[in-house]
């Protein structure tokens, strides 16, 4: 594993938990913390004692997304950089890239269990999109404000699979957040707990998947997966990736990101939120 302290890593019990260790941040994402987990990712797969992985984030947030400090922006154009829109054609390569890091994610062999706290928002729902099973706490927040000006999610896809045409539709339409008892109630999680109770619910429901027979976790997942992949999960995904690009051309990114250039990223947020909410 990366020495980077982004990444936590441990085994017992046939379990491999996976913690997102930036709680000064909310477990943004940024590129290298994408990079370390999946060094992490790829050393439960080749561990043949880890059955199942527990991903988790330290601190009062799963994860609030993607960062955006310049810094540790995932794509290689940031957008403050420019005076118009970014290239196009780069950033279609940039964000098909992200997209297929998820992919890769979404074909890990082993069961994923996600333990939610806090805040999953915007690019945090799409690591949320690669669990196999999610445990979420009462007080745990959802959703894409990132709709209201910036992109929508690459892999948007599974919200409808997961939780219908309607409800996908007023979660981009309004950037409206959620609670865990209503992601519950709509399917986004499996299971939702008082917050003290989530640590235990989430390794008992870990514990519970490690029982069954290793062969039936691989051959479940798969054929899971490939029943939606033949439905066109996996088309839906790469198309949905090629219109983030184009709402990156749109004058709301453009001037979100003029704002950062000119005023900051704090007023660049207080003037989002004064628009949007």
């Amino acid at each position: 594993m990366p020495d980077s302290g982004q990444i936590l890593y441990e085994t017992s019990e046939k379990i491999a938990t996976i913690t997102l260790n930036r709680p000064e941040k909310l477990n943004a994402m940024s590129r290298s913390l994408l990079n370390d987990l999946e060094v992490a990712f790829e050393q439960a797969k080749s561990d043949p004692s880890v059955k199942v992985v527990l991903l988790k984030g330290s601190g009062r947030s799963f994860c609030a997304g993607y960062d955006l400090a310049p810094d540790d922006w995932i794509l290689t154009q940031y957008g403050a950089d420019f005076e118009g829109p970014v290239n196009a054609v780069q950033d279609r390569e940039d964000v098909t890239e992200i997209l297929e890091y998820w992919l890769r994610l979404w074909k890990f062999p082993k069961p994923i269990v996600a333990e939610v706290q806090g805040a999953c928002l915007s690019g945090a729902g799409e690591l949320l999109a690669m669990a196999d099973l999610v445990v979420a706490a009462e007080n745990a927040r959802f959703g894409h404000p990132a709709g209201r000006d910036l992109g929508i999610p690459v892999t948007l896809s599974f919200w409808p699979i997961l939780i219908g045409m309607r409800k996908t539709k007023e979660l981009l339409l309004t950037a409206k957040l959620i609670d865990g008892i209503e992601a519950e109630r709509i399917g986004l999680v499996n299971q939702v707990v008082p917050a003290e109770e989530l640590t235990s619910a989430a390794m008992a429901m870990a514990a519970d998947v490690a029982r069954t027979a290793e062969v039936g976790l691989r051959v479940s997942k798969l054929a899971t997966n490939r029943w939606f992949e033949n439905m066109g999960l996996i088309a839906s995904t790469y198309s949905t990736a090629d219109l983030d690009t184009f709402f990156h051309q749109s004058d709301s990114y453009v001037g979100f990101f003029k704002t950062v250039r000119e005023q900051g990223m704090h007023a660049a947020l207080e003037e989002r939120a004064k628009k949007f909410g």
